[in-house]
């Protein structure tokens, strides 16, 4: 039955493959963009130009909010991420 199902799918090898690929572009563009050092170089970056007069003060506003909510995400995703670590530690009812 295995392999029927197999032979039966394998036209669409192509588009699963497709969406693999995609997928794993998706994760490594998320990963860069909720990297939190990535982040506080951006932040260091951004009050550089606002000491040099490069940015408007409601300029610099949006892009320090934008930065701290990306920066919130990456911490919330990395506490998500050690509890999902910590409940696959755990063994269950030993006795």
């Amino acid at each position: 039955m295995g392999l029927f199902k197999e032979l039966v799918l394998l036209p669409l090898a192509p588009v699963r493959g497709t969406a693999w690929v995609a997928e794993q572009i998706t994760e490594e563009a998320e990963r860069r963009l909720y990297d939190e050092e990535s982040i506080k170089r951006e932040m260091l970056q951004l009050e550089i130009e606002a000491d040099e007069g490069l940015l408007g003060e409601k300029e610099r506003a949006a892009k320090e909010d934008e930065l701290l909510d990306r920066l919130a995400i990456s911490r919330q995703r990395q506490a998500e991420e050690l509890e999902m670590v910590s409940l696959d530690e755990e063994v269950p009812g030993g006795g």
